[in-house]
């Protein structure tokens, strides 16, 4: 497929955007270029197969950022709190 095509002009595109822009244009195009052959033997137009796998890109980052945002991490104080005790005390017999 003329995947590669499409990269490219992405590129070409990406040089022209603002500074802080172009970071974004880059993400495209090293996503576009993880894409091997056989994800791309159903799609028939390239730039269909680009907006896929940029948007599937972006699901899967926002998917990641929910699960980040809603699994609770403890902080350095929750974990050395005077509450809890590495080596608990045995009981005498």
């Amino acid at each position: 497929m003329e995947l590669d095509r499409v990269i490219l002009r992405w590129k070409k595109t990406t040089r022209a955007l603002k500074i802080h822009e172009q970071e974004y244009g880059r993400h495209l195009t090293d996503v576009l270029e993880q894409v091997t052959d056989a994800q791309l033997v159903h799609f028939t137009d390239p730039v269909e197969a680009a907006a896929f796998f940029c948007m599937l890109d972006l699901v899967r980052q926002i998917g990641e950022e929910k699960f980040r945002n809603a699994v609770p991490r403890p902080s350095l104080e929750d974990l050395f709190s005077p509450q809890q005790h590495l080596c608990p005390e045995r009981s005498a017999p």
